[in-house]
């Protein structure tokens, strides 16, 4: 039976759901229908239940576009690639039924945080993935003609689409609305030299770069503790490492509840990410999560929000200075006096997200 309720106004379409977009979309009103085709590893069917998802075809979404009336339609951004053309088909067929029942046509819009240049992604990929890219890419300029409002998660994803799409074509109506969690309950006033690297256990995230320079942070500071949450390639040396470290704990792909509850009771959030030919960090979620819960951040300068963070007293580095510099970042992060209330008292009052999302879909036309 469909989750679909017959006064259903906001349909989100994803190419691939994870739990943080259902967690996101319960706690909006209206509540959004989500749409998608595929699930991250972490995706919780009961949440899916409660926030009102359903996975679909293609042509079964096209369906539900032409028998289901429609004022908001979210799709991802355009230079996601694969999801262009299914978003292209699903608008047209949303507002051929505004069309024929006379109602408003329903506005368009998406959220970008895509930080790495197109041209860039293109000149690193092999002969005949070049071409592939290509050939899916071809509806994305129709797809951002068809958008009406558009909200950048980060300066660099805005300039990546002021480069891309320039100023010659139809611009959508845009705004900045970083990417900034709003502060989580109430941080403790102090916490214990935890050090918590959280997400996947990969080279591109920094974790064996982590590993490096463990030895390092214990012997300046050798109250420190590693706490490594995720899952991925890194398991057996997360397990190696803590087999010989009392210090370093390590949980496997735990629940959400239990990654929440370490989340506040940690005083550093690392992750240092590495940019990969085809793949940079546009945000980092453990880092907005690290954030919410008042821990300092220490990272690079391939997130998003590598100037705020700059800016706002986190360790911010230079991809390239991570080898050198990561230990003394780190050390001095979990001996930092800051409390985790200070970190929270610089972040905005409303999840930047949820902000994007009301400017996109409640502000008038």
């Amino acid at each position: 039976m469909s989750v679909v309720a017959a006064e259903t106004r906001v349909v989100q379409l994803y190419e691939v759901v994870r739990s943080a977009h259902l967690e996101r979309a319960v706690a909006m009103e209206p509540r959004p229908v989500i749409l998608y085709r595929r699930t991250r590893y972490d995706f919780d069917p009961a949440l899916a239940r409660t926030a009102h998802a359903e996975r679909r075809s293609l042509w079964a979404s096209v369906v539900f576009a032409l028998t289901v009336d429609i004022d908001v339609i979210e799709v991802n951004e355009p230079l996601s690639g694969d999801s262009s053309l299914p978003s292209v088909v699903f608008i047209a067929a949303a507002r051929l039924r505004a069309a024929a029942r006379r109602r408003p046509r329903p506005r368009v819009v998406s959220y970008a945080i895509e930080n790495l240049d197109p041209a860039t992604m293109v000149r690193n990929l092999p002969f005949t993935a070049r071409w592939r890219h290509r050939l899916r890419h071809l509806p994305t300029p129709l797809l951002w003609r068809s958008l009406d409002r558009i909200a950048y998660g980060t300066r660099d994803a805005q300039g990546v689409y002021a480069r891309t799409f320039g100023t010659r074509v139809r611009q959508p109506v845009s705004a900045l609305i970083e990417a900034l969690p709003a502060p989580v309950g109430d941080a403790d006033a102090s916490r214990d030299h935890v050090i918590l690297f959280l997400g996947d256990l990969s080279e591109r995230k920094g974790f064996p770069d982590v590993v490096a320079v463990w030895p390092e942070v214990r012997q300046a500071a050798p109250h420190a503790r590693l706490l490594v949450i995720g899952r991925g390639a890194g398991t057996d040396t997360a397990h190696a490492l803590a087999d010989v470290d009392e210090n370093v704990t390590v949980l496997i792909d735990p629940p959400r509840e239990e990654i929440a509850r370490r989340l506040r009771s940690a005083k550093v959030l690392v992750l240092p990410s590495r940019r990969r030919p085809l793949w940079r960090e546009q945000v980092g979620l453990p880092i907005v999560e690290g954030l919410a819960n008042g821990c300092l951040v220490v990272t690079t300068t391939e997130t998003g929000l590598a100037e705020w963070l700059s800016r706002h007293g986190h360790g911010v580095l230079p991809e390239a200075e991570v080898p050198s510099r990561l230990g003394a970042a780190l050390v001095a992060a979990v001996t930092s006096p800051r409390s985790p209330a200070e970190v929270q008292a610089d972040l905005p009052p409303t999840d930047g997200r949820q902000a994007a999302q009301e400017w996109m879909t409640t502000a008038p036309r």
